[in-house]
């Protein structure tokens, strides 16, 4: 199947529809002052790190495990005398951060990546990153399955001019407070029909087993109807439903990449057996999407014709269709990577914030109180704007749980780091997640306390900015951020306002999966407040 057909909507159409729809939204791109301004800052402390450049010790020197030539340390990772556990990679990167400093170089196969621990020089290096920063996928084996069926990469596998006319078509309708709040009906919605799911699943004693489930159905529905504006039944459907399957297929492409970046280039029936596994899930999830897209569409091209469409209908398709720089396989991709991308982000963050409010009773109850005293059943923007103790458990929960442990940059031009050289074009991977638990930047670390975050609380404290920075930073912070954070704003202030949570489960951790997840289903127990 060739998914860049359009089920008889053309490009013509689609031009047309650009040209004539007057209604649709349109937008210009901003260069902001202060982006204008921290070019001119970044410029002079280029002229300062050139005169360092030559003074530094060499890359070679940087410090790093040894490995065998043509693969590196790859063998530390897998076969029989691995050293490390891939679903605990996090493990690793803090044991070659303990065993060699804050500048750490290693070979994986044959990619060389130098790591950075220490958040100054993390900060450095999205000082230097320019306007247009160049990344390394996060999935590169996802990267070549678009590839192979003629899709388009999508955002998060280009760089460059490609990536600056993307980014421009969909930052305003992903990024402006105004235009993601037009999605707060449909959070809404389905955080009420959520609660109706957990009143029906709760057990005797009030169990919800497995609701790591729930969530992803969850995120599926709401993310069914911003990009589609179409109930999906994620919530009603059986485990041996279409969304069940979609839901695993989103997951095995994560689980089979995972084992993909480690497997050994000499295990050729391994890496076959597996790269057709990951096909077959990817095409499961993207056949299915895109019939959902080529849907929506028609149906808008129907309305359009006919004269019904309504302004502010189909609004997310509606802005992607009136920017003339996206073509069809562009738009799909957009709309298929925000349907998709909640199901490994939004999900496991979701959880990991209701788990540690769950074990931590004094700070939930301190969240009910501030979500009594300034929301409504409905949940609008005047009530998202008051919630900071709220926003501030979700920010601590994300310093117990990293989810992105090394996210990458390739600088165009040669920089010191930590009195280092590193040439231009070298990968370099952020790994300040090790100094989240240190006593060195937070007072009492293994404590969990939202008041941290809080500016005026006695806990307050002036943290370092770049050790805590689950969406990245800068021109290529993470464009779904915004959905994402008021998603799950709603969704916790519905479940804490009728339900005082508890959770049977203990030592809760991590599995990393190219980003990090829960490591076991998780039992949340429900308590209807008075």
């Amino acid at each position: 199947m060739k998914y860049c057909n359009c089920n008889n909507i053309t490009m013509t159409f689609l031009k047309r529809f650009v040209i004539c729809r007057t209604i649709l939204l349109t937008h210009e791109s901003h260069v902001c002052k202060g982006r204008r301004n921290q070019s001119t800052v970044v410029g002079s402390v280029d002229c300062h790190i050139d005169k360092r450049y030559a003074n530094a010790k060499p890359f070679s020197a940087i410090p790093g495990p040894v490995g065998v030539p043509g693969i590196g340390s790859l063998m530390q990772y897998t076969g029989p005398f691995k050293k490390y556990d891939i679903s605990r990679y996090q493990e690793a990167l803090e044991c070659r951060w303990k065993s060699y400093g804050p500048v750490v170089k290693e070979t994986i196969g044959t990619r060389t990546a130098v790591r950075l621990y220490d958040p100054d020089d993390v900060q450095t290096v999205y000082q230097h990153e320019g306007m247009w920063p160049n990344i390394i996928p996060i999935l590169e084996s996802s990267r070549k399955y678009r590839e192979s069926r003629n899709m388009s990469p999508g955002l998060g596998n280009i760089n460059g001019e490609e990536w600056n006319r993307m980014r421009k078509a969909i930052q305003s309708v992903m990024l402006r407070p105004q235009e993601v709040a037009k999605y707060l009906p449909f959070e809404n919605e389905v955080a009420d029909d959520v609660l109706v799911e957990i009143e029906q699943r709760r057990d005797s004693e009030g169990n919800v087993v497995d609701f790591n489930n729930l969530m992803a159905r969850w995120n599926m529905e709401t993310a069914g109807l911003i990009c589609f504006e179409k109930r999906l039944g994620a919530l009603e459907e059986g485990m041996e439903s279409h969304t069940q399957r979609m839901i695993q297929a989103n997951y095995d492409i994560f689980d089979i990449s995972t084992k993909l970046m480690f497997n050994p280039p000499w295990q050729f029936t391994t890496y076959s057996t597996l790269s057709k596994r990951h096909f077959e899930a990817e095409d499961y999830f993207y056949r299915n999407g895109q019939d959902l897209v080529n849907s929506t569409l028609s149906h808008i091209k129907t309305l359009t014709e006919d004269g019904e469409l309504k302004e502010g209908q189909y609004q997310f398709v509606s802005h992607l269709l009136s920017n003339t720089d996206l073509n069809f396989k562009d738009l799909s991709i957009t709309v298929l990577t925000l349907f998709a991308d909640g199901l490994n982000a939004t999900v496991p963050t979701f959880l990991f914030a209701l788990y540690c409010l769950a074990k931590n009773q004094k700070m939930q109850e301190n969240a009910f109180k501030e979500l009594q005293q300034n929301t409504t059943d409905n949940i609008t923007v005047g009530c998202l704007k008051n919630l900071p103790y709220l926003k501030a458990c979700f920010k601590e929960s994300y310093r117990f749980y990293p989810l992105n442990l090394d996210t990458k940059r390739v600088l165009d031009k040669d920089i010191v780091l930590g009195g280092y050289q590193i040439p231009a074009g070298t990968v370099i991977e952020f790994c300040s997640f090790v100094q989240q638990m240190s006593p060195d930047y937070f007072d009492n670390p293994n404590d969990y306390q939202p008041e941290r975050w809080i500016r005026g609380s006695s806990h307050y404290k002036n943290h370092h900015p770049f050790i805590l920075i689950p969406f990245s930073h800068g021109p290529r912070m993470c464009i779904g951020r915004r959905i994402a954070e008021q998603d799950m704003y709603v969704m916790m202030a519905k479940l804490l306002k009728k339900y005082r949570v508890n959770t049977p489960t203990e030592g809760l951790g991590l599995k990393f999966q190219i980003i990090q997840t829960l490591d076991r289903p998780v039992t949340f127990t429900f308590e209807k407040r008075e």
